[in-house]
């Protein structure tokens, strides 16, 4: 089921924030930071999520934390690009030395992968002050998103939204009303 969630919660940032745009187009790198939130999609099943978005799509980018129990968690990272990534995602915290996520995987308006996180790495992000997603695209471009942690453990360890009702269209509103949204932004150009 954290898994089902996970996936969920993962798919639902990228379409919402449509990935990371080419650098040819300024508009890409007009980044609007949004704050970290804690989303429920069942009593037990949350995830904590910041997103950067760009003027155009697609642009932007998205971090999630999954905790699957109080000691370990998946940590997604999601940019976008149109091309597939050279090599893979790598996360950095502050200063550390670099984390990387090897196995990536594409989807039309970028490309994410998973990592695994025990609490001591939870632990760092919640005294940290950003972490970095970095990677490169096959056109050489470098994506760099980097995310402040100054609001991280409050809402890491504070509540989240409440789960939704999943009878009716009215649970689904606020995610269609948001994809329509993105769907308005225009296309970043090559």
């Amino acid at each position: 089921m954290r898994y089902v969630a996970l996936l969920v919660g993962s798919f639902a940032v990228q379409v919402a924030l449509g990935g990371i745009a080419q650098a040819a187009d300024p508009r890409a790198t007009e980044l609007t930071y949004e704050p970290w939130a804690k989303t429920c999609l069942t009593q037990a099943s949350c995830f904590v999520a910041a997103s950067a978005r760009g003027k155009c799509a697609p642009s932007g980018g998205t971090i999630s934390i999954s905790p699957q129990s109080t000691t370990r968690a998946l940590l997604t990272a999601n940019v976008g690009t149109r091309t597939m990534l050279e090599g893979t995602i790598s996360l950095r915290i502050d200063q550390d030395e670099p984390m990387q996520i090897a196995r990536t995987h594409c989807y039309t308006l970028g490309c994410g992968g998973t990592l695994e996180a025990n609490g001591e790495l939870i632990e760092r992000l919640k005294h940290a002050q950003t972490i970095v997603v970095e990677a490169k695209n096959l056109t050489g471009q470098k994506i760099s998103l980097s995310f402040p942690l100054s609001h991280f453990s409050q809402t890491y360890d504070g509540p989240g939204s409440a789960p939704k009702a999943t009878s009716g269209n009215g649970a689904n509103e606020p995610q269609r009303e948001h994809t329509e949204a993105v769907k308005q932004l225009p296309q970043c150009e090559d």
